[in-house]
């Protein structure tokens, strides 16, 4: 089990504000061929996110932990209507647009995803998603030093 510091949370609170986005979320997968856990999501409107897990594949995030890239959904893109539709967390925060960035704590295959949501049609800029990239793999060594512990 992951337990979120304070470090992490400061981290994705940040992140939220520099991108002007509606929510930044951390999942994480704590043991190998699992399901993935939403541990902590800043902007969040409940605590539903807390319950949902997903399998790797399903969803904008689930999608982008199986790929091991980035994944974007936007009202904007043909073909994403799916990947918000079996995201639980987008429906929940009910979010229009979204980019799931995959990392590893490990240094392996992927077992956790950074995602940053909007509640309205939007485009993440490269810039947004180079940053949102590199927290992701700050997160990714805040987590593997956690799990550690």
């Amino acid at each position: 089990m992951l337990e979120i510091t304070d470090e992490m949370r400061k981290t994705l609170d940040q992140l939220r504000d520099r991108i002007y986005g509606d929510l930044t979320a951390l999942a994480l997968m704590s043991k190998p061929g699992g399901r993935l856990q939403w541990y902590y999501a800043s902007g969040s409107r409940s605590e539903r996110y807390r319950r949902i897990s997903f399998k790797v594949g399903h969803g904008i995030a689930g999608m982008a932990v199986r790929l091991g890239r980035t994944v974007t959904v936007s009202a904007m893109l043909s073909g994403s209507i799916r990947l918000r539709q079996e995201c639980a967390l987008m429906l929940a925060e009910q979010l229009h647009s979204a980019v799931a960035i995959p990392f590893s704590s490990t240094g392996g295959l992927p077992n956790g995803v950074l995602l940053l949501g909007n509640r309205d049609v939007r485009v993440f800029t490269d810039s947004d998603v180079a940053g949102a990239t590199q927290v992701a793999e700050q997160l990714g060594q805040l987590c593997a030093h956690t799990l550690t512990l």
